[in-house]
């Protein structure tokens, strides 16, 4: 797209009293065909400032504003006026094309324009949107992964299915969705609609944590709209409107006799089983989320000296938290089937694919190896009142923060204390006692408590 440029100049017809209108103009790339000729040309934007001025007191380029003996007889208004028109101007321009990836025409930047400088109301009260989302989308896609507003194929994915349901409704209900007319009504009918819609296409209702994620992404449009200044009816944010989530409730682990067949199996075969399998085994035995495993590959194995004593160790930040707004760092030993798996590995941690794919290919794994243990589940479905209860096997219901819950189990069943398990699994950056503001202990220090403890339980694969 074209580097804008633009200029300030003075009508040529003059008022009365010998004034005339000052005019801008923004050149930004815009072609149109004139009528005496097949050639496009260049079009540039050109409102009236609504000022005028008798040309004795203006500078022409590249200054384009009132001079000093304007200012000092008349005063700063216009000039100031005049840079308020420019800025908007460029901003507007800049809003459009990050927005939708292409050049405005004239009258939707001077739309635009006039929505800021409060000249015309604005006209969003029709924007669709589905429409809109898609934009969103194409925008967001193409931006840089270093963006903050990047989204991956995994999320664009997700709010085109949310576009797909949208147009859906739509077509059923011989209606647009548009952010300027959506009532509290419409909302709910539309949860109510796609609810049923999955009744009709799979055999059952959407779970309460599923419609969750529906509303939160929902509301996540309705957020970039606002932001893009987009008037919104319906007041989304109101704790009313808002849909809860209710997580199937289960519990699961794997056994150490479990543990010990995963690491025991061979996986050369298959790079999905070979991914399952390096992260079962460190997540079970170093207590990691999915969030910072998927960073391990980053991480390089120490080797630290306490007390005279060598341990194999790694450092490692801790992303998710409640107490995240400050870093967190903890220290973790390098367990025996951690350490097996460094030395099978150039003494590196590997790398995992995302996170969509993990999760997919340990369920794959663990069928492969036949974990079809019953596990009770208990399941709430949207606007559905009574619980499912329902024996699932465990392969189909294990996901990677259960490997968190198999370290986590199997230590506190091996008899070590939750004080000493604690600054490994949950770091906390603020004291829970008094006592803990004067407990100056080092991340060597606690990693270190940690296998002293374990040690004494004489556990076949916990240990070091």
């Amino acid at each position: 797209m074209k580097q804008p440029t633009h200029n300030f100049n003075l009508e040529a017809r003059k008022t009365k009293s010998g004034k005339q209108l000052i005019l801008f103009n923004l050149s930004y790339g815009i072609k149109k065909n004139t009528p005496n000729s097949n050639t496009p040309r260049y079009q540039p934007f050109r409102i009236s400032t609504e000022w005028s001025i008798n040309k004795e007191y203006w500078i022409d380029k590249p200054t384009y504003r009132a001079n000093q003996t304007y200012v000092k007889k008349y005063g700063k208004d216009l000039n100031n006026v005049l840079d308020k028109i420019e800025r908007i101007s460029y901003e507007q321009l800049s809003f459009f094309r990050n927005t939708f990836d292409k050049d405005p025409t004239n009258e939707e930047l001077k739309q635009l324009v006039f929505e800021k400088l409060n000249r015309r109301k604005k006209d969003n009260q029709n924007t669709n949107i589905a429409d809109y989302t898609e934009k969103l989308i194409s925008r967001r896609t193409n931006l840089t992964n270093t963006s903050s507003e990047y989204w991956g194929d995994t999320t664009a994915k997700q709010y085109q299915a949310i576009v797909n349901r949208i147009k859906r409704y739509e077509s059923d209900k011989n209606i647009k969705l548009t952010f300027g007319e959506i009532t509290e009504e419409i909302y709910w009918d539309y949860f109510k609609t796609i609810n049923d819609y999955q009744k009709t296409d799979n055999g059952e209702y959407y779970t309460q944590t599923t419609v969750n994620k529906e509303f939160r992404s929902l509301r996540a449009i309705f957020n970039c709209a606002k932001e893009d200044g987009i008037d919104i009816q319906i007041a989304y944010s109101k704790k009313n409107l808002k849909i809860p989530s209710s997580p199937a409730s289960y519990e699961t682990y794997l056994s150490e006799e479990q543990l010990n067949t995963i690491i025991n199996t061979d996986t050369s075969h298959s790079k999905e089983f070979e991914h399952a399998r390096n992260y079962i085994i460190l997540s079970s035995f170093t207590g990691l989320r999915i969030g910072d495993m998927i960073y391990l590959h980053e991480v390089n194995p120490e080797t630290i000296i306490h007390k005279s004593k060598k341990y194999n160790c790694f450092t490692t930040k801790i992303r998710k938290s409640p107490e995240n707004t400050q870093e967190l760092i903890v220290t973790i030993p390098i367990l025996k089937p951690v350490k097996n798996l460094l030395e099978a590995n150039g003494n590196k941690f590997p790398k995992f694919t995302s996170e969509p794919n993990i999760r997919k290919v340990i369920k794959k794994f663990l069928k492969h190896l036949e974990f079809k243990d019953k596990i009770k589940t208990k399941t709430k479905y949207y606007l559905v009142n009574e619980i499912k209860i329902e024996n699932k096997e465990q392969h189909t219901l294990f996901t990677p923060h259960d490997c968190r819950r198999t370290f986590i189990t199997n230590i506190k069943q091996l008899g070590v204390q939750n004080d000493t398990i604690e600054p490994i699994t949950h770091p906390k950056i603020k004291n829970a006692s008094v006592l803990d503001g004067y407990d100056k202990s080092t991340l060597d220090d606690k990693a270190v408590k940690f296998l002293n403890q374990l040690s004494s339980k004489k556990s076949p694969l916990f240990k070091y």
